[in-house]
This record gives structure tokens, sequence and C-alpha cells, in this order.
């Protein structure tokens, strides 16, 4: 949904006592003058507010504020808007399904719809009644034809993506999983009949990851529930059909091809959507950072199943998203032999999964911690994707959670939060005994328990 214009000033950065009719009267006389200034959010320019010549454009980008009497400009020096974008993707990390996606994502995802919507909170104008945008259709003058400019060099490398693809043996083989080679061609067409059914991409539905998706006039129906009239009617339109080439990101054909959502029946229904369950790649032609890390990483063990931290259930690994019937995380801790090590920006993880009966607690024996009895809830979190961090350490209960590994002395009060979920994962030095240790992350035998505790006591 496109960011609203606000009536009031939210962002605080106007001063009061201002005069707006002096200052449009001063940017109109700039304007004049054939000069602007910097239109920075922060109001600091990293150039001491050297004003922009109209004619000397070449160093500028342009922003764009969606309130139309917006007296402030529009264009920022590209050092400015460099260090005011660098800010929009630390609070974009923060965000919704922005939390899974890797830095490259979130760079090409923040002027379009898909990141914009998420981190346009954070994009206020100095005005105080718009929010802005990069301005993606304008090119500096004579900027784009200069030989060796960051656009030529941006074209020549797009031309060169293009061939290699062009160049690529396409796939003619069969679609089915391992050991289901006698499946007939109509079993193959009502997959495809249940892929085209899928309505919209993403993890989660806001930035905050808890809200509903918007109303739309049409009804909202669940491609795992949806009648088979209604399938066949959206035949015609097939998104994931297996004639569509996808690379195979070194998965070696080991993992299987998921023919239906049946696995997903035990949800409630008002979890079967795009919102709860990963669907969509995010990156173009199946070439998705998160699905490429995760199968290469497992091909490369041979692993086609892997299993649930708690429960020890084996589950099978497919070639597209929903990648598992649980999630994958990445945490400094082995937490089961099952865990398979990886290298992540220079610092060894290890790549764990959770089954979706645990994560909802649908199991025998719900998982509770010792300390305080709490049930453990990992419902909230998007199926079939990874994220980056412990799941586990993220959500800490109780003091005993917040305790160091070594002294058992407490690193942060029980009121106290972190600013985001990853920091619960970093490694760090011990405030009191300076042991180096991720100490958010503790053994999950030793925090967690499925015995049944009474949790009241009996009148005497």
């Amino acid at each position: 949904m496109a960011p609203r214009r606000h009536a009031g000033n939210s962002h605080g950065l106007l001063e009061v006592g201002v005069n707006q009719d002096v200052m449009e009267n001063m940017v109109n006389h700039q304007t004049m003058n054939g000069t602007t200034r910097c239109c920075t959010p922060s109001g600091e320019c990293l150039r001491g507010d050297a004003l922009i010549r109209f004619n000397a454009l070449q160093d500028t980008v342009k922003v764009i504020c969606n309130n139309e009497n917006c007296p402030m400009g529009q264009f920022m020096h590209r050092e400015c808007f460099e260090a005011w974008e660098q800010t929009l993707l630390t609070y974009l990390k923060n965000c919704g399904r922005a939390r899974s996606w890797s830095e490259r994502q979130r760079h090409q995802n923040l002027w379009t719809k898909k990141g914009y919507d998420l981190a346009f909170k954070a994009c206020g104008c100095r005005c105080g009644r718009g929010h802005l945008k990069k301005d993606l259709d304008w090119m500096p003058p004579g900027f784009g034809n200069a030989p060796g400019s960051r656009v030529d060099e941006t074209e020549t490398k797009k031309k060169k993506r293009r061939n290699r693809q062009n160049s690529r043996p396409s796939l003619a083989g069969s679609a089915g999983p391992p050991n289901h080679g006698n499946h007939s061609n109509g079993r193959g067409s009502e997959a495809r009949m249940i892929d085209s059914s899928r309505g919209r991409a993403g993890s989660l539905s806001s930035s905050t990851g808890s809200s509903s998706p918007p109303a739309t006039s049409e009804p909202s129906i669940s491609p795992l529930h949806q009648p088979q009239a209604i399938v066949k009617k959206k035949s015609k339109v097939d998104f994931f059909g297996d004639h569509r080439i996808r690379q195979s990101c070194g998965a070696n054909g080991i993992f299987s091809r998921r023919l239906d959502f049946s696995a997903f029946n035990s949800l409630p229904r008002t979890k079967l959507n795009s919102y709860h369950i990963k669907m969509e790649d995010e990156g173009n032609h199946g070439n998705d950072d998160t699905r490429c890390f995760i199968l290469s990483t497992l091909a490369a063990l041979q692993w086609s199943r892997v299993s649930c931290v708690l429960c020890r259930a084996a589950m099978l690994v497919f070639d597209r998203y929903p990648l598992v019937d649980g999630t994958f995380f990445l945490s400094p801790r082995q937490h089961s032999h099952a865990c398979a090590e990886v290298k992540v920006e220079g610092r060894t993880q290890y790549l764990s999964a959770v089954c979706m009966n645990c994560l909802e607690g649908s199991g025998s024996a719900p998982i509770r911690c010792r300390a305080c009895t709490v049930q453990w809830d990992g419902s909230s979190l998007v199926l079939g994707t990874m994220y980056s961090y412990d799941i586990f350490a993220a959500m800490p209960c109780c003091t005993e959670r917040l305790k160091c590994n070594s002294c058992q002395k407490p690193l942060i009060y029980p009121h106290q939060r972190l600013n985001f979920y990853s920091d619960y994962s970093r490694v760090f030095a011990c405030p009191h005994c300076r042991v180096v240790d991720a100490h958010f992350v503790k053994p999950l035998s030793t925090c967690f328990t499925r015995e049944q505790f009474q949790l009241y006591s009996q009148w005497p």
C-alpha cells in the first residue's frame, strides 16, 4: 500500500516557529538563481550546505516527495544520498519479510514497491508532510552516455548476463521427484494447476510482521484449499509450470519436487497464505540467494533430508519454496549432529531446521522452558524459508536465558531488549568474566524439556 500524506509533523524535523512562507520564498529565490539546496532529510549536508546548480547535476541524485507542495527541493549530493540510503537499509533489516533478505536483496528492493512499502516510514521529508523516494526514471544530463560511467557499466553487465543466460542449455528432463518416475502426466498437470493458482509473493504482511494482508475487492482463497473448478479455470496462467527453466543452484537433482501442499493442511486456515508460508523466489529467474545457499550447501553434503533439532523428525528438502515443512535458521551453536556447518561472512554458523509441528506446538508434548515452564511458541515464524539468526535465542522468556554461559551472571536486565533479533546471536565478551561466546544461545537440552509440569499447586 502506498504511503499516505501525513497532516502533522510526525518526524519532528521542522523547528517550532519556522514560517512556512519564509521558507518557500527562500527556496523560490534559490530556484530563480539556478541553484537549490541539498534536501537530505537529516538536515546535515556532508558538503557543508553547498548549493546544487541546475546546470551541473552530474553528481546528484533526484528524489520525489509525495507532498506536492514540498518546498525542500528534489536533489541531494550523491554522498548525502548514499549516507541516507545506508540508514534506510539498516532500518529495513528489522522490517517484516525483509528480515530474511540478504544485504544484496535489501539494496535491490529498497526503492521498489516490495521494499519501499516496508521502509517508507523512515523516509520522512523535512517538510514534515510527505515521504521521499528515489526517482528511478531520472538520469543526470550527459551522465548515461559517458563512456565508463556507472550507467554504461550497468548496461554492459546486463548484456553480458543476458548472453550467458541465452547460451545455457535448456532443461528438458522430467520434473518429478526422485523415485516417482511412474506417475502419469495427469498428476504433473494437476501439480501445475495448483502452482498456477498462487496469488502474491512474500513472507510477511507488514513491517511489524503481525498484521493481516490488506483487504481487496476479490475474495482471497488459499491455494491449498481452492476448489477444483477454480484451479482448472486458472490453469492457463502457468506461473511455475515445468516448462519454466530454473537454475539448479548446485542441487544436482537430489531434492524432491513438491507436487501438492497437503502437508500444510494441519495449519489453521488463517495461515494458509503466502504471508505465513514462503511461496516465491525473491530474485529473477529463480536466482534467490537464500534458496541457492541452502540447496548448494545441502547438495555438497548429499543431504536430501534434514532433521528437526527438537524432535529429530526427518524432513524432505524441496527444490522450490517452501523448501521444507518447517523452517531453517542459522546458529553459532551446533544444536545437533544434523546441523550443517557453513561459513557466513567469515564466521562459522550451523544450518539447522525445525519442523512445522514443533513450531506450531501441535506435537504430543509441548516444549517448555525448564526455568519458567513457559511453552515455546514458533508459530509466528514463516515456513519454508531461512532465518539468519538463532530463533530460540531471539525469543528469551526469562532471566535464565539472559545469563552468561560461563559465570551465570545476568548480561542485561529482564525488562531490557536488544534492538534486533540477530543481536541475540552475536559473539561478545561477558562484562563480568570477559569470556567471549554467543552467551544468549543456549544448548537446547539445558533450556527446554517435554516433561509435564505441575503448573498450579493444589489447594491445601
